[in-house]
């Protein structure tokens, strides 16, 4: 099967994933007005999130499905289609892509289950599907997966649950994920942070289309800044590291959580989409030698991945500390030993320019403990801020608070918010104190602003960014 794969590869130059990402037109296999089911929550969300192309219901048993015509065949629908979602049993899928190869379909999502992750019977049945598809030049996403979103163009090509929210955000992370159910996860977890994405993409089993094909695209994507992947294997790791070294050289970084790093996990991850998972310490050195960051679970994958796209990497790891508690930079000077960042010592000019302002019991240094002195007049919290910003010997802001007093931080949150914009430094906050100033974490994650609730999540995920940076600019001088 991989020499099939690769030579067909190598032979086709089907349809740009541009597409896929913004069909004009969308058929529904096995459409049905069952909001219980694949072919009713497909339709249902594709018009809940304001789809701008037309739909084509398919099932011969419906005239009608959500006050659309309902077509009893692909053949049967008078117009060009982009996109056919398929979710019906697998014993029928492949008479679908022979209607989809018979009316010259560009892209199929196959949704159905059952294939190689189920049997070898089901492999054999995945390959037919393969060769199915390339003869007719067709690209196919899945199968075992869940489909995508597109929020900047309003395509939600998906049943997972997590489109039930109002709304979509957009953004600029494109996630790519083998398991659909995690990145169910991501969805809902990004949007309780206002964290949005240029695209979500499920792609299960990868008969055709993998995670390769993607970061090529998404690489010279306009709309994307940063990539992330969740990942249990790779088809093909030297294509893969030739997308790697490409992102580098477009800066276009690539976080990735890779799944079934155990024993047990990669019998998991065999038995969930057929892939070998391959051993740990192969993927690390890999993700090492191209500068891809690793982490090691769903909160910093999506905080990374966020850092990345709300600020461009600097060239050095010199951190500043801000902090409302002496012992909170205490702990976030350990952390940040541990995350190979240097606090460097504020400048002459610094200390002249903030001496007014050094509370009695602290002075100028790194971390700097603002105490509380700032609650009762939040213009000192900007000062310090912008002549740290400022400081030729750092490279990058960390804000920690440990208060919880909502109207006056509110009003901190908001001037914080304003001012973010203007800092010459990139700037993270990290405000560990529950979920008791939801406000105000809203204000600042709206305002753009990377938001962490632990230290050590917080420290982590900047010690990738800054390393990131470093790499970066090690290969290009």
């Amino acid at each position: 099967m991989a020499d099939y794969r690769q030579k067909s590869r190598n032979n086709e130059t089907g349809p740009s994933l541009n597409l896929l990402f913004n069909p004009k037109s969308i058929a529904i296999v096995g459409a049905s007005n069952d909001l219980s089911r694949i072919g009713g929550l497909s339709i249902q969300f594709l018009q809940q999130h304001g789809y701008p192309g037309r739909i084509f219901p398919v099932n011969s048993k419906y005239r009608e499905v959500f006050c659309l015509p309902c077509f009893p065949t692909l053949s049967s629908i008078p117009d060009p289609v982009d996109l056919v979602l398929v979710g019906i049993p697998r014993q029928h899928v492949f008479d679908a892509f022979k209607e989809c190869a018979d009316k010259r379909i560009p892209f199929i999502t196959l949704f159905s289950a059952g294939y190689a992750e189920m049997s070898e019977a089901g492999r054999r049945e995945q390959e037919e599907l393969l060769r199915l598809s390339r003869q007719a030049r067709i690209r196919v996403l899945g199968p075992n997966c869940i489909g995508f979103i597109s929020p900047h163009e309003s395509v939600a090509a998906s049943f997972m649950s997590g489109l039930e929210m109002p709304r979509l955000i957009t953004g600029s992370i494109a996630l790519i994920t083998q398991s659909g159910g995690v990145g169910n996860s991501l969805l809902t977890m990004a949007a309780e942070h206002s964290i949005g994405f240029s695209y979500l993409i499920s792609t299960g089993n990868e008969l055709d289309l993998e995670v390769s094909d993607f970061i090529e695209h998404f690489i010279v994507d306009s709309k994307t800044k940063t990539i992330a992947i969740l990942i249990e294997g790779l088809k093909d790791p030297t294509r893969f590291a030739r997308a790697a070294d490409k992102a580098m050289r477009e800066n276009k970084p690539i976080v990735a959580l890779k799944l079934g790093r155990s024993d047990i996990g990669r019998k998991a991850a065999a038995s969930h989409t057929g892939s070998m998972a391959g051993i740990d310490a192969v993927y690390g050195g890999l993700f090492k030698q191209k500068g891809i960051c690793q982490v090691s679970d769903l909160d910093e994958l999506l905080g990374v991945a966020n850092l990345f796209a709300l600020h461009r990497a600097p060239n050095g790891n010199r951190v500043a500390i801000l902090s409302s508690s002496g012992g909170v930079g205490a702990l976030m000077a350990d952390l940040a030993a541990n995350s190979g960042l240097c606090l460097s010592s504020p400048s002459g000019l610094t200390r002249d320019h903030l001496r007014d302002l050094s509370p009695a019991l602290a002075s100028i240094a790194n971390p700097m403990d603002l105490t509380t002195q700032f609650m009762n007049d939040d213009e000192t919290i900007v000062r310090y801020l912008q002549v740290f910003a400022e400081d030729k010997n750092f490279d990058f802001l960390i804000l920690v608070l440990t208060l919880s007093a909502s109207g006056k931080m509110a009003r901190v949150a908001e001037r914080i918010a304003a001012l973010a914009p203007s800092l010459s430094k990139p700037m993270a906050v990290c405000w560990p104190v529950g979920a008791l100033d939801r406000q105000c974490f809203r204000l600042l994650e709206n305002a753009g602003i990377p938001l962490f609730f632990q230290p050590a999540r917080c420290m982590s995920a900047v010690g990738h960014f800054v390393r990131y940076g470093m790499f970066h600019r090690d290969r290009h001088i």
